[in-house]
């Protein structure tokens, strides 16, 4: 049986004495509002009414005789019974604290069983429990939602009761059951959040004078504190429409705690469009109505509801005052970023710490002082110097004549210590942001002195930023990047070479005698870097960084940190790998010639100061003539792609419409039906649909025309032969996937009207006959696939036109689009492309635009090197080494066939050839070819063919063997290239080695020296670093040994080039008649000078180029150039 006591209404009771009239609506709290008046009223019922009220507990509401509950948790000392006490003195303490604060009093809900007995009881419940008030002085607390809450409950007073009376939690944080440690902790923290919201206020309204920087930092934190980083950022929050607000102006209130924290205080506001609006309270609701949480500054983003119910009046009756319920979208306003994350707030802790180590240099007179002991004083000293550009992006775009130097730093050292600037300040952070051009040219006299030593990591980014501004860097002496390169080659993991990961890395920076954790330089977006926010207020995966100059601007002092570690970093990274070259030993020839260290100061500084020049030079560039080879390559694209699209549509007719760049839509022709060889029982489905632009304009009638259309493939052909296969398992359609079906198609057969037609002379088309004997040997494997004769000729056909779309596409995207852009030239139109010394051989690797990657010229249908030209009254000079790596390959294994062969000269592939197929070595020893021929005056052509016209399959794989054996490859990478069996491909090798056993002792050697040493040495000395093979598997193992070979050919041939351009760079006669180094291109070197002079200079290159070694050459083989000089790239080829 249920008790009666269970059935009553949970609806609180007004007073007996309420009057009939409706209440004015209650205003809302904030942290802006009046402080509440508790003052007695001056009727005497006000004072009677007074009395009674505190004759009861402010916690449960009872009189003080029934209240049987732990005394108040607040501390006002009327709770009762049986531990009350604590008297008046207490309560008025209390009450006057509250009066002080900007926030409710501690009250908390009342339990659904204490309203019950105040229905129809004497005394009434306290009067903010009671709805509608017979007085206004009181004011309403503010709501605390507690939806979501564990404790939540429709009995626990803490939100909008179903029967239309409300009972609102105080403090939404707690309930009944907390304990009073829990009460007073919650007060605590509220009057900590008054505190602050206060000071925020005055911040926001001018009234508090800070000093500059005072606004970016959390007031209630000392800014000079070591725990300085992890203050929050005010002006970097988002303003908050989610606010507690007292002003009945909500205008006001917007304005004044605009700049406050979302997290800050509770918020029974929503924003809908834009405006703040306090939420409705509504008698006779039958739904609750959501509120926003109470959240502190460190927790997690409070979640807001999407929607908003309000009553208003019913317009469309206007003579009765109808109200209707209605649903607005709420708008809710997040910061745009998170918080910073523990690692970002600990990184800041750390970085702060070297902020009085700082000189700050934002003026010309302090400059000037600067200036003057960096030339005097410390002349002597190692200067490590770093950079902040704007207005660039380094992944694009060529520093030269592009970015703004923001600031730089200036960090100064020598064996006894750092400088001292004044006060212990032992680096120099110059501003030149917002009008500081003059105080960099102060500078000008330090950056110019070539006498002054001046560190660098990536020198050539620097100084070509610098350089934009009018300064001509001089006294290079290190760019710790080449440094650490010359110490490990291989280095991959750990941050590579980046700044970052060196200095991070005890095993790089264990040779300097300092606090390593605090030399090592932290990324921006550790530091800077924030998270971006959901709509729904929740935290992103993207970690998004301000621009470099609004952090300048708004995070000075941090900023200063920041790039300040960079100097600093780069002086302790040239003292610990410095003192680590030194320490190893440089041999040269078998014979010590110091340390690696002197082996840097030698060749690689120079060097290094060499490709800086050969980038300021760039090459001109004719971009009229790109955008004509651009036009006839988009036309022949669409040409092959419409053919093969043609073809395609005979066997699938919505293949028409097709993407011919789609790969799924190309596997979906060939390849359906075939088993995934990852995924057993997975296959790749007959046919499936796909959406496509609609360039045709198709629609259905009536209706707009769609954007895009869903076509239907299916596969067109069974059982195609499959060799290569995707990560993913799927077949695949790559280039050389489909060149093995098309076959080697001629070029001129792809762009006929149709397949099997030609044009005659008056542009009609002609049935071409059909051929009784016909030769297949061209065709690929689509031939047969499609059955032969004119289908299969068809086929191969079609798919070879695909692959020329993949060729033009390539050749239009790499690079004739990139040569005409503004983000790689300046405005006299010359590429200025970045030069490296970034490979693990030593070998020269180019950027932004990759020039080493040009097309091979049997490939470069569009002719691209005629783009590249030299300025009006100039010439170009390319200059190449023949068969370099080979001749390198003789020389360091001393064969004797090999030695021989090239001080024969004439063509070294067809004499390899020779030696491997007797067949052949025959027809030359009986004159039925010649091995090279030199024309006579007169004579157009040789008395007998050549070899390379008469053999030239074997001599094609002579060449072949002859560079995979100098880059080690083994018989089973032949047999991929020769798609050949491997017992095959060994054979040839065992040929080939027949005459050169030399080359294969040498191999053993350097295998074995490689597995015991873990490196291996170049013809200058320098090394290359393997890992420990010690519990290597076989593959890691023969990867080592195939370096151990290659290494050695490679490193050496770059070191060869190298010494070349030193050599050029040196001669005083080419720099006389104005001749200088534009490009170097694997074993190529190109130069620009005047056209009167070039005959001269050639002959100069070519020296330069045979004896690069100071004038001599110390191979036991002669160093074949062969250069010509024209007014284009091409033409001198």
């Amino acid at each position: 049986m249920q008790s009666r006591s269970s059935t009553r209404s949970a609806t609180p009771i007004t007073h007996r004495n309420t009057r009939s009239h409706v209440q004015p609506p209650l205003k809302p709290w904030s942290p802006l509002s009046p402080k509440p008046s508790l003052l007695p009223l001056a009727s005497a019922s006000g004072r009677r009414r007074r009395r009674r009220e505190a004759t009861a507990c402010c916690c449960s509401g009872l009189p003080l005789r029934r209240c049987k509950t732990a005394p108040c948790g607040f501390g006002c000392g009327v709770g009762g019974g049986v531990a009350g006490g604590g008297g008046r003195r207490a309560g008025s303490k209390l009450r006057r604290l509250v009066r002080s604060m900007a926030v409710a009093p501690p009250l908390p809900p009342a339990p659904a069983r204490q309203l019950r007995r105040w229905k129809g009881s004497s005394p009434r419940p306290p009067p903010w429990l009671s709805s509608p008030f017979r007085r206004t002085r009181y004011l309403s607390r503010p709501a605390f939602a507690a939806g979501g809450r564990q404790d939540y409950s429709p009995s626990s007073g803490m939100g909008v009761s179903k029967t239309g009376a409300f009972r609102l939690g105080l403090y939404g944080n707690l309930n009944v059951q907390s304990s009073v440690q829990e009460w007073v902790d919650e007060t605590k923290r509220l009057f900590f959040l008054r505190t602050t919201n206060s000071v925020r206020n005055n911040i926001t309204n001018g009234t508090t004078p800070l000093r500059v920087g005072n606004l970016r930092h959390d007031p209630s934190e000392d800014i000079r504190s070591s725990n300085y980083p992890s203050l929050y950022n005010q002006r970097e929050r988002g303003p908050s429409n989610s606010i507690v607000n007292r002003h009945v102006d909500t205008d006001l209130a917007k304005h004044r705690v605009m700049y406050q924290s979302a997290h800050a205080v509770p918020a029974p506001f929503s924003v809908v469009n834009n405006d703040i609006k306090p939420l409705n309270m509504l008698d006779g609701s039958k739904e609750e109505i959501p509120w926003h949480d109470s959240v502190t500054m460190e927790s997690s983003l409070p979640k807001v509801s999407k929607s908003e119910k309000t009553l208003v009046v019913d317009k469309a009756i206007p003579d009765k005052k109808e109200h209707k319920r209605i649903t607005r979208k709420v708008t809710p306003n997040f910061p745009d970023k998170a918080s910073l994350s523990t690692e970002s707030k600990n990184a800041r802790k750390l970085l702060a710490t070297i902020y009085d180590k700082v000189l700050v240099v934002d003026n010309v007179e302090s400059a000037r002082s600067v200036v003057k002991l960096l030339t005097t004083k410390y002349k002597g000293f190692i200067h490590a110097c770093d950079t902040e550009v704007a207005n660039i992006d380094v992944k694009e775009e060529t520093p030269v004549g592009h970015g703004e130097v923001i600031c730089f730093s200036i960090c100064s050292g020598n064996s006894d210590g750092e400088a001292d600037f004044g006060n212990g300040k032992t680096c120099i952070w110059v501003d030149v942001l917002d009008g500081g051009r003059d105080v960099l040219m102060e500078f000008a006299p330090f950056f110019e002195d070539p006498f002054i030593k001046k560190v660098w990591h990536n020198y050539s980014f620097d100084i070509h930023v610098i350089e934009n501004c009018g300064i001509k860097v001089a006294g290079f002496h290190a760019d710790t990047m080449h440094l650490a390169r010359l110490w490990d080659s291989s280095r991959r993991t750990d941050g590579g070479y980046s700044l970052e990961g060196l200095t991070n890395d005890y095993r790089v920076m264990d040779a300097v005698l300092k606090d390593i954790p605090k030399t090592g330089k932290v990324s921006m977006k550790t530091i800077f870097g924030r998270k971006k926010v959901r709509k729904d207020g929740s935290e992103g995966k993207t970690i998004s960084i301000e621009p470099v100059e609004k952090l300048q601007r708004e995070d000075r002092e941090l900023w200063i940190c920041y790039s300040s570690l960079d100097s600093m970093s780069t002086l302790k990274l040239y003292e610990s790998l410095k003192n680590k070259l030194e320490a190893k030993e440089w041999i040269f020839d078998d014979c010590p010639r110091g340390t690696m260290y002197d082996f840097y100061e030698e060749y690689w500084r120079p060097f290094g100061a060499l490709l800086v020049k050969m980038e300021t030079e760039g090459v001109l560039v004719d971009r009229a003539y790109l955008s004509e080879i651009e036009k006839a390559a988009v036309t022949e694209r669409e040409l092959a792609a419409d053919k093969f699209r043609k073809w395609a549509s005979k066997h699938c007719p919505d293949a028409k419409y097709m993407n011919v760049n789609s790969d799924n839509q190309i596997r979906q022709l060939f390849f359906g039906g075939i088993e995934n060889r990852n995924k057993r029982g997975e296959t790749w489905p007959q046919s499936k649909t796909f959406k496509v632009p609609n360039d045709e304009g198709i629609a259905t009638e009536g209706k707009k025309t769609p954007k895009s259309r869903t076509i239907k493939l299916f596969t067109i052909v069974e059982d195609l032969k499959i060799d290569m296969f995707t990560p993913t398992g799927w077949p695949s359609v790559s280039g050389d996937v489909l060149r093995s079906l098309a076959g080697k198609i001629p070029t001129d057969h792809i762009y006929k009207i149709d397949d099997g037609q030609e044009f005659d002379e008056d542009g009609s088309s002609v049935e071409l006959p059909e051929q009784d004997i016909e030769d297949t040997s061209p065709y690929g494997t689509a031939y047969e696939a499609f059955g032969g004769g004119k289908k299969g000729r068809e086929a191969c056909h079609a798919i070879a036109a695909l692959c020329e779309v993949f060729s033009i596409d390539k050749l239009i995207s790499g690079f004739i689009v990139p040569l005409q852009g503004d983000r790689i030239s300046c405005k006299e139109g010359r590429i200025h492309c970045s030069l490296n010394i970034n490979t693990e051989t030593g070998r020269l690797s180019a950027r932004t635009p990759n020039l080493q990657n040009q097309p091979a010229l049997e490939k470069d249908r569009y002719k691209i090197r005629h783009a590249f030209v030299a300025a009006p009254g100039n010439t170009l000079i390319v200059a190449d080494y023949g068969q370099l790596e080979l001749r390198i390959l003789a020389h360091l294994t001393n064969c004797k066939s090999m030695l021989e062969a090239f001080k024969a000269g004439g063509d070294f592939h067809s004499r390899t050839a020779m030696n491997m197929y007797q067949h052949v070595r025959d027809a030359v020893e009986e004159k039925k070819v010649l091995l090279e021929w030199h024309p006579q005056p007169g004579q157009d052509k040789p008395p007998v063919p050549l070899l390379k016209d008469a053999f030239g399959a074997e001599r094609r794989k002579a060449k072949m063997l002859n560079f995979s054996i100098a880059y080690g490859k083994t018989a089973v990478g032949l047999s991929w290239d020769w798609k050949v069996s491997v017992r095959e491909a060994r054979d040839t090798l065992k040929l080939w080695y027949r005459d050169r056993k030399e080359v294969s002792a040498w191999q053993k050697k350097q295998k074995a020296f490689a597995l015991e040493k873990c490196e291996v040495y170049t013809l200058l000395g320098r090394s290359r670093q393997f890992p420990n093979m010690t519990h290597a598997g076989p593959g890691q193992k023969g990867h080592v040994e195939r370096a151990a070979i290659n290494a050695p050919v490679q490193g050496s041939a770059a070191d060869v080039a190298m010494c070349a351009m030193l050599e050029i760079e040196r001669n005083a006669r080419l720099k006389e008649l104005g001749w200088r180094l534009l490009l170097q291109v694997h074993d190529e070197v190109i130069l620009e000078g005047p056209t009167e002079s070039a005959e001269e200079a050639k002959t100069i290159v070519v020296e330069c180029m045979s004896k690069p070694f100071y004038g001599t050459n110390i191979l036991k083989v002669d160093l074949a150039v062969d250069a010509k000089y024209a007014k284009s790239w091409y033409a001198a080829k």
